[in-house]
């Protein structure tokens, strides 16, 4: 890769890795990115934040078998600590009204109803393109519960899981959900870490160690590709026409906007057909500090709920200090509208919903809150596979064209919808890059 010109779409974990990797071969690396920062759906806010504490409004957690995400944090000399060890409780209503509180619940009847689908996947290996992996796709979550006949209560517990997949049971597919419990089991006792300090110091640390040109406010519009060179169209900052000219392009940016940005020659259309079925959760975040630090000496510290304040959790662990506490609430799928007009009202009014916590009238010492779906250069929280998207299309999304190698957590193999998603993801284009130039 000896002076060879690679431009890099998007400055979020993928891209960054592809930079980072490519760099290190002697790749002259030019990085664009359509925000006024680097990281993307990672993004850490310092801002209004008391005693040096800060907020996590994306990409949060590491978990215990992250292996590059881990091997990046070891490379850049940062720490990790982990958290929520007693995992996520879920909360949710029972028909009769009376509240349930279960930190497995969810997840073992789930494992029952789904067992033939578990088997049936087993049998395949797993493997994308087997009929009956392809097959079981077709059904979406609920519409499998309501074949298992399953009660109210299973499906009042699935809702307090719409924070994991961003997305309602009648809108994701099965196969997910039955991946995740045949490779991986319960993802509530899975532990996970978080970088001390703050995710923004390994985005900093990558955009420090990556000696590559970094443009950010230039928002990709156009690429065309002739035998011996490749050309980017991006507007910068003031809204005039840049032209780029590379070697070759990797494309990390999400499917939702990836989708818009015209391509010359024009992808395939299988390939086109993949990219434009795809669909990204709906995620909304807030993030509340208040002078409580109560909260902190209990022993459940995180809830996935089935109500309008999704999932919440303590998020102290790991800051710079313990004298107030940080409490992340996610809402995913449904769930980020109702959380983003609670978020509107004042982060007192969200505490106040918590009087069971006895957080309710806690001095609130800060705020922020994100609402992806209306970011315009995400249009989502991540990717998840509904009824519609065949698996067997999964292999579409990184396929290579011409000069331009796609990557993004979208086109990861095992990873789909992780920060691990999107480094592997990153680190893949960069090799493919480099064996296409041997």
């Amino acid at each position: 890769m000896q002076n060879r010109r690679v431009i890099v779409a998007g400055a979020g974990l993928a891209g960054l890795s592809a930079a980072h990797e490519l760099a290190r071969r002697g790749a002259a690396v030019t990085l664009l990115d359509a925000r006024e920062r680097a990281g993307g759906r990672v993004w850490t806010v310092r801002d209004g934040f008391a005693h040096g504490q800060h907020a996590e409004l994306g990409g949060e957690f590491i978990d215990e078998h992250h292996s590059r995400m881990r091997s990046l944090v070891e490379r850049f000399g940062l720490e990790l600590v982990q958290v929520l060890r007693g995992g996520f409780t879920h909360r949710f209503r029972r028909r009769g009204g009376d509240i349930v509180l279960s930190r497995s619940g969810p997840w073992e009847p789930l494992r029952d109803l789904l067992a033939p689908l578990i088997r049936r996947y087993q049998a395949a290996r797993g493997r994308d393109e087997a009929a009956a992996i392809r097959e079981m796709s077709t059904f979406s979550l609920r519409g499998w519960l309501h074949e298992q006949n399953a009660d109210a209560d299973v499906h009042a517990m699935v809702d307090s899981m719409r924070g994991f997949f961003l997305a309602e049971a009648q809108d994701l597919s099965v196969l997910p959900v039955v991946a995740q419990l045949a490779e991986t089991g319960s993802p509530a006792v899975t532990p996970v870490y978080r970088i001390v300090g703050g995710m923004n110091r390994l985005i900093d640390a990558l955009v420090a160690h990556t000696p590559a040109r970094l443009l950010l406010r230039h928002q990709v519009r156009a690429v065309s590709q002739a035998a011996d060179r490749i050309l980017v169209r991006a507007t910068d900052q003031g809204g005039h026409l840049q032209e780029i000219e590379g070697d070759a392009l990797v494309v990390t940016l999400p499917a939702t906007t990836l989708r818009d940005i015209e391509i010359t020659p024009a992808l395939p259309e299988d390939q086109q057909k993949a990219i434009a079925r795809l669909r990204y959760g709906c995620a909304t975040k807030v993030v509340v500090q208040c002078a409580s630090p109560g909260w902190q000496r209990r022993r459940a510290k995180a809830f996935a709920t089935d109500g309008a304040l999704g999932a919440f959790w303590d998020a102290t662990e790991g800051q710079p200090s313990a004298s107030a506490s940080i409490i992340n609430f996610l809402g995913g799928g449904a769930a980020s509208p109702r959380l983003a007009a609670r978020g509107a009202s004042g982060a007192g009014a969200l505490l106040s919903e918590l009087c069971w916590l006895d957080l309710a009238g806690s001095p609130v010492l800060g705020s922020c809150r994100a609402t992806w779906e209306d970011d315009p250069f995400a249009l989502g929280g991540y990717a998840y596979a509904d009824p519609g998207f065949d698996p067997a299309w999964k292999p579409l999304l990184s396929r290579r064209a011409g000069r331009i190698v796609f990557g993004g957590e979208h086109t990861s193999e095992d990873f789909q919808g992780y920060m691990e998603g999107a480094v592997e993801s990153g680190e893949r284009a960069a090799s493919e890059l480099v064996r296409a130039v041997r």
